[in-house]
């Protein structure tokens, strides 16, 4: 989502929703763990920032294409100044 709130790319979880599962695994201090699985939950630019860094260090085996993917297009929305929406049920 850019500044002026248009929605420049949407996706979803995998069949298994792997991510949102590793969301609630999370630490408590964790940007991942305020990602809401029923509301909406959007990150700025600091905060895309930080949660680039938590999925980046993430175990190579949790690092699935949902996860590659959520990092992208984090990098994308930070250099348009945009903002990365989460959509709970």
């Amino acid at each position: 989502m850019n500044r002026a709130q248009d929605v420049v790319e949407e996706f979803g979880d995998d069949a298994e929703d792997s991510f949102l599962a590793m969301c609630v695994r999370a630490p408590e201090n964790s940007l991942r763990r305020g990602i809401s699985p029923y509301d909406l939950t959007m990150f700025n630019t600091p905060q895309l920032e930080r949660l680039v860094v938590e999925l980046e260090q993430l175990p190579e085996e949790e690092q699935t294409p949902v996860v590659r993917h959520i990092v992208e297009q984090s990098h994308q929305a930070i250099r348009r100044s945009g903002y990365l929406l989460f959509i709970g049920d």
